[in-house]
């Protein structure tokens, strides 16, 4: 197999004026984001669905739905050196049993999933005078299933495959252009990183499981400045935050044995859901 030439794009992560854009400029990880590349000298293009927001170390600010060919235009159209797209949904609603709900899983795969791909296939339409990395920011929720979070996992499962999977595809069918990566982070300290808990018993052990979590959780601010050393790192193709042996225990377990696993999630459902009992 030939030596994949990384040579353009090390030296585009050493151009301090480079162009680069963030969606979900306005969460907790988005504004980390665009305040640690301005401190490089690096040019912030925000986007968001809301036009609520200023910040001194943004270059501009797009409001935009992100959910058509048009919006894929628009950010393609300011010809950045580097994509983030950190714009998510998480499922905060659910029905009476715990069940998913039907406009949830459309908007969320749309945010989490599709949304993404299209930036992505739309890169692959132009020519690119200099090395492009569009990165997605996952989950260590993509290890496997969760029937507390069933959505948003299986969201991120499918960046996460997509991602992978296409990533060599678009890099060779690109003239090395273009580079896919993927960013993993697990839980940041705010307000969504709660947002798991409304399928599980309060003061249950579940429950008192994501406390621990969520206690424990990194700031954006740090998080921010762990991406930003993954960044340049011009071999780091998919990286993160770092996974809890738990994560890693599970991903093994469903993926060698996923009837097994099925039944585990029966048996935890039947424990830890407020809908069990």
């Amino acid at each position: 197999m030939p030596c994949v030439s990384l040579t353009g794009f090390a030296s585009n992560m050493k151009n301090k004026h480079r162009k680069v854009v963030i969606t979900g400029i306005t969460g907790v990880l988005g504004q980390a984001l665009g305040k640690r590349f301005h401190q490089e000298g690096a040019s912030v293009i925000g986007v968001s669905r809301s036009n609520q927001f200023e910040a001194p170390w943004l270059s501009q600010l797009l409001t935009m739905d992100q959910d058509s060919s048009a919006d894929v235009d628009r950010i393609l159209d300011l010809d950045p050196d580097v994509i983030i797209l950190n714009a998510g949904q998480i499922e905060k609603e659910i029905g009476d049993h715990g069940e998913p709900l039907p406009q949830h899983v459309a908007s969320i795969n749309r945010s989490n999933y599709q949304w993404p791909c299209d930036v992505a296939m739309g890169s692959m339409n132009r020519s690119w005078t200099h090395p492009l990395d569009i990165i997605a920011i996952g989950s260590i929720a993509d290890c496997c299933p969760s029937s507390f979070g069933p959505v948003y996992h299986s969201s991120k499962i499918a960046l996460h495959y997509f991602w992978t999977g296409a990533g060599p595809i678009f890099h060779a069918g690109s003239r090395q252009q273009i580079r896919l990566r993927l960013y993993r982070p697990g839980a940041i300290k705010s307000d969504l990183a709660w947002a798991p808990v409304n399928r599980l018993i309060e003061g249950g052990k579940g429950h008192q499981m994501r406390k621990k979590r969520v206690a424990a959780a990194p700031s954006g601010e740090q998080v921010a400045e762990h991406f930003h050393r993954w960044f340049l790192n011009p071999n780091a193709w998919v990286g993160g935050w770092g996974e809890p042996i738990s994560f890693k225990s599970l991903r093994m377990i469903f993926g060698c044995f996923p009837n097994l696993f099925y039944k585990m999630q029966c048996w935890a459902w039947k424990k830890q859901s407020r809908f069990s009992q």
